[in-house]
């Protein structure tokens, strides 16, 4: 009888579940395709440009795809302190094979992905008055077409004052199971009045291929405003690198670290802050909802100009 009891106790329950079930159809609305904008300035470089649109959530993504959103044959001009200059486009379907390399250390992405795909970006390399400076402000517009659709994008940023960073050390924690895997720490001032801004970055010499920053690298002074204090972090992983297991997150002793610290404009911080949430919530049923901001105007994006200054640590016990 109890082999009977649970038996119908089963049937019953999956009966109860298939009941609950309902298949619902969600009618997405066409949305017109959009502009993006992904600019940066740093303090003594030349400004650099990504645009791209944005594609619909099933459209498929392969690397032909990714190649068609980047946008070449637009008109882009950078405005410094009130004095317009027109940024030059550079394509890699444009460079000679011994050149991919220069132009993906400049770039910021790999030899490989630059020969497999056509990126066109705007920089305003060999054009000095566009070079990143403390105090100045810009303003960044870029104008093309596809098809019957006309972009206009148009952003502004302020470079700040570079933060002042006092100092950089490894640690390992005491409660660490590993006697050669541990955190950095950073210890900066933060000059009075609130409204400061900063992203914090690292990169291991010989092992990584350029600075990156953790989830929770970009903070404000709400908290420590004009307080000097220190801070630890764990190292962020490169994308498409395969990591040590037990090794996540974590430095080695031997290892050479650049830290760099960045003074950013609190707009510009407002705009890294709710992309970084996204990323972070995603995947997570009881995360806040969060939604993308932009501070480019007729399309998404962001525009930051970054004050850094870096440090060296050597990660010994």
């Amino acid at each position: 009888m109890k082999s009977a009891s649970i038996k119908v106790g089963f049937v019953v329950g999956c009966l109860a579940i298939s009941g609950c079930t309902t298949l619902v159809e969600v009618d997405l609305p066409e949305v017109p395709p959009q502009g993006v904008m992904e600019a940066s300035v740093r303090l003594n470089e030349a400004p650099l440009v990504f645009l791209t649109t944005t594609q619909g959530y099933f459209d498929a993504l392969d690397s032909t795809t990714v190649s068609n959103l980047f946008i070449g044959g637009a008109e882009v001009s950078l405005t410094v302190d009130g004095e317009e200059v027109v940024l030059n486009e550079l394509c890699t379907d444009d460079l000679p094979p011994e050149a991919l390399a220069e132009a993906a250390a400049f770039l910021g992405v790999s030899q490989e992905a630059l020969a497999s795909n056509s990126l066109c970006v705007y920089t305003g390399f060999g054009l000095p008055s566009t070079y990143g400076a403390v105090g100045k402000s810009y303003g960044l517009r870029a104008q093309w077409s596809e098809g019957e659709v006309d972009y206009d994008l148009q952003a502004s940023t302020h470079m700040t004052e570079r933060p002042q960073l006092d100092s950089v050390w490894f640690e390992i924690p005491e409660t660490s199971t590993n006697d050669s895997l541990g955190v950095l720490w950073t210890a900066f001032t933060d000059p009075p009045g609130f409204g400061d801004a900063y992203r914090w970055y690292s990169m291991r010499l010989g092992k990584d291929s350029d600075f990156f920053s953790p989830l929770g690298g970009v903070f404000d002074d709400a908290f420590v405003d004009g307080q000097s204090f220190p801070f630890f972090s764990f190292r962020s992983p490169q994308p498409g690198v395969e990591e040590v297991p037990g090794e996540e997150g974590f430095w080695k002793t031997g290892d050479t670290v650049v830290v760099r610290l960045d003074g950013i404009d609190f707009e510009a911080f407002e705009v890294i802050r709710d992309f970084e949430n996204s990323v972070a919530n995603q995947g997570n049923p009881f995360a806040l909802p969060t939604s993308a901001s932009t501070n480019v105007e007729g399309g998404l994006g962001w525009f930051v100009a970054y004050a850094g200054v870096t440090d060296t640590v050597v990660c010994a016990p």
